[in-house]
């Protein structure tokens, strides 16, 4: 029967066979990547909390590095924390985070515990290992009957469902250039404390904010998330991105020594901040680990 089909006809039927595989297999990474793949939900355990999460948080030093010997011993909490987000999220019992706040406090950790699982789990592999961002898109959670990588937890919950810019401050990125892992979970009863911390934390970083005459230094997540920035401007977003962060600069280096100020920047960028030159300047994507700092 084939050998009665001519020749160019098999070859369409086969470029369309071939088309139609590859189409399906890219809807389908498509779907995965971007977290519109169902996955089972799992009996809660007990009651939702962040007790388990705050004991792996324990090895999480001052200066944002990990102590990953510490975590390896203590990765049973971790894992604990993780598994319990499968089976509880806002998405599916609303219920259980009434404010808007016990919402966003819930994907902020459950986006830090991923990466910070994703690296116990690598070590002593992190980011700079995975090529093209493969870190962040190549692995999917079971997160309350979602599959979730950590780029559409990003992406598609944590900004395009919350419009407050300081939480891009606020997730760790597995990278010792990024936003610091705090040493405690994000609660929200503190969480408009806490975010600010997070963002004065970052402004506070010489590897974020760098003043060399009429030149303001800046990582490049400003760039990234620009109009984010600028969004929440009263001027809009026509304003300046120095102006976010001139509100989240120290007025004094006493705790950062070397850091720049609010002064210093008023100085060098005029009353207006337009005086200035901004250059985006790459980030260190190495791994933030305690031991390997110690070395330096």
């Amino acid at each position: 029967m084939n050998a009665s089909v001519p020749p160019r006809h098999r070859s369409r039927w086969f470029a369309v066979a071939v088309l139609a595989v590859l189409l399906a297999l890219g809807t389908g990474a498509w779907l995965y990547v971007h977290g519109a793949l169902s996955a089972p939900v799992p009996e809660a355990a007990g009651p939702f909390g962040y007790a388990d999460y705050a004991q792996a948080l324990n090895h999480v030093r001052p200066s944002g590095d990990l102590d990953f010997e510490g975590l390896q011993r203590d990765r049973a909490a971790l894992e604990r924390f993780v598994a319990s987000l499968a089976a509880v999220s806002p998405h599916r019992q609303p219920e259980l985070f009434p404010s808007p706040q016990e919402g966003l406090a819930y994907w902020i950790n459950a986006y830090n515990a991923l990466v910070l699982m994703q690296l116990v789990e690598r070590h002593p592999d992190g980011v700079e290992a995975s090529w093209f961002g493969r870190f962040y898109w190549g692995h999917a959670w079971p997160v309350g009957g979602e599959r979730l990588t950590p780029w559409a937890l990003e992406q598609r919950v944590l900004l395009g469902e919350y419009a407050d810019p300081r939480v891009n401050f606020a997730l760790f990125r597995g990278t010792r250039g990024g936003p610091r892992l705090d040493g405690a979970p994000y609660q929200p009863e503190f969480l408009d404390a806490q975010l600010n911390d997070a963002s004065r934390r970052y402004m506070g970083d010489a590897r974020h904010v760098k003043l060399e005459d009429h030149t303001v230094h800046l990582a490049r997540l400003f760039e990234e998330r620009k109009q984010d920035f600028l969004a929440a401007l009263p001027e809009g977003r026509g304003g300046n991105v120095l102006q976010f962060v001139w509100a989240f600069l120290p007025d004094t280096c006493e705790e950062r020594p070397g850091c720049d100020t609010r002064g210093d920047l008023d100085r060098a960028c005029g009353p207006q901040l337009d005086k200035c030159r901004v250059d985006f300047i790459p980030e260190d994507t190495s791994l933030p680990d305690a031991e390997t700092a110690a070395r330096r």
